[in-house]
């Protein structure tokens, strides 16, 4: 295998060329391993083994870069020490000249080794990284290894290309390739995130994000993430930040169905059913230190509710009981929780009550006692109307007025404890009124 060679090296970003001159050797192994840097500078080592054809007492190395990047310092060592190397420039190339001890021995293996330190080599921003490497060769290679270590603080995103014999561990990517043929050339690349402080401010600030719009799925992910960050930077109080909100998420995961179960039930007037729903939700909400003040303002409307309906209750069965001002008292402290409330249908339906209650009967004065003559022509007139209109009045209704009242009574209990909605409780009322009303009109006929 001992034929004239050129060694091709190109760092892409920026682009790095390293040519020798073509002397006639054997390249028995090329070990190429790449540090790269928080900075974006690389610390390159090349490791090369070589059988030399003729006794060759020098070599150089074309060493071509982009305007970006630029070599700071080079060191060359074999077995017994540094080497004599110098870099010159010519005609705007950079060469690389190294000067061996004595002319190498053909046929014999010689190693040595190149340090560069490499300034500008690599992209890397605030929050991510890349590094591309392209070799080629115009002569077989019996051993290739590259091998690129990340940056401190860095988290490996994708490498290039991910077949063939490359291997993974942690921070360092490496490639090995054997029995290379003349022209083979390979392009390698890694891209990485910079776990930074910013970097992990922007993972949180994108949380936040979806936090707030209820997509909570990614707002973890991007919390776990920025969580992992943080830990490794020795940030507790950011770290503390991250746990909470992914408790709350927990929260939200645990007790958003329940809320939303507890809300139908209150727009369908279940109360009691809708109650013990949202003092499930709010015992969630605690524990995973969430908000509940939208939670507690259902509770409360509940509760008002209820003893609005209660107060409603005893309202009727004091006007059952013939004490309107108590009855006329319970009403206007319902009236007063539905108006607090907001709900305008049952303050118009309990002034509708308080408009029917008929006001106290006044005792008889003394004149009319003075007077008991008239009092019987009265009542003989009385009689006589009654006794004729009874001939015209129509048939009694299925309801009497104590039963009207009782059902009225019924009815707003079932409704209180959520056995029918609000509708079903208006409709029917509505029906009971009116044939409370059929029973004052024939009253008024008699």
């Amino acid at each position: 295998m001992n034929r004239t060679g050129i060694i091709l090296i190109a760092v892409v970003v920026p682009h790095l060329f390293l040519v020798p001159t073509q002397e006639k050797i054997t390249v028995m192994q090329f070990h190429q391993h790449y540090e790269l840097l928080p900075t974006g500078n690389v610390k390159a080592v090349w490791d090369i083994t070589i059988v030399p054809e003729e006794n060759i007492k020098s070599m150089l190395l074309h060493v071509f870069f982009s305007a970006k990047a630029y070599v700071n310092e080079v060191v060359v060592t074999d077995s017994e020490g540094s080497l004599n190397a110098k870099m010159l420039s010519k005609e705007g190339v950079p060469i690389l000249e190294i000067y061996f001890r004595e002319r190498l021995t053909p046929g014999v293996e010689y190693h040595f080794r190149c340090n560069l330190d490499v300034w500008k080599a690599m992209d890397i921003g605030e929050t991510e990284g890349s590094f591309t490497l392209l070799t080629g060769y115009n002569f077989p290679i019996e051993n290739l290894e590259i091998t690129t270590v990340l940056p401190e603080g860095t988290r490996l995103r994708s490498f290039f290309p991910a077949d063939g014999k490359v291997s993974s561990k942690g921070d360092t990517i490496s490639w090995v390739m054997s029995s290379l043929p003349e022209g083979y050339n390979i392009q390698v690349s890694v891209s990485f995130d910079v776990l930074s402080e910013s970097f992990a401010d922007n993972l949180f600030h994108d949380g936040v994000e979806f936090y707030n719009l209820k997509n909570l799925e990614n707002a973890r992910q991007k919390f776990e993430q920025a969580l992992e960050i943080y830990e490794s930077l020795d940030l507790q109080e950011k770290v503390d930040e991250c746990t909470t909100y992914l408790d709350r998420i927990e929260g939200l995961e645990e007790g958003l169905p329940l809320f939303t179960e507890a809300v139908d039930l209150f727009t369908k007037g279940d109360h009691a059913e809708a109650l013990t729903k949202f003092k499930e939700v709010k015992s969630i909400y605690e524990e995973h230190q969430l908000s509940t003040d939208e939670v507690d303002e259902y509770i409360s409307k509940i509760t008002a509710y209820q003893e609005a309906f209660n107060e409603l209750q005893k309202g009727e069965d004091a006007l059952q009981e013939g004490k309107k001002e108590q009855a006329k008292n319970h009403f206007m402290r319902a009236r007063e929780l539905f108006s607090e409330i907001g709900d305008n249908d049952m303050v118009e339906e309990i002034d509708s009550r308080l408009e029917q209650i008929p006001p106290e009967e006044t005792p008889e004065s003394g004149s009319e006692r003075r007077f008991p003559v008239m009092g019987v022509v009265v009542v003989v007139i009385v009689v006589i109307v009654i006794l004729a209109v009874m001939k015209l009045r129509k048939p009694t209704p299925v309801y009497t007025k104590e039963e009207i009242h009782e059902e009225m009574r019924q009815l707003k209990a079932r409704f209180v404890y959520g056995e029918i909605n609000k509708k079903e409780y208006e409709d029917r009322l509505t029906e009971l009124e009116k044939m409370l009303k059929g029973h004052k009109s024939e009253q008024n006929q008699t």
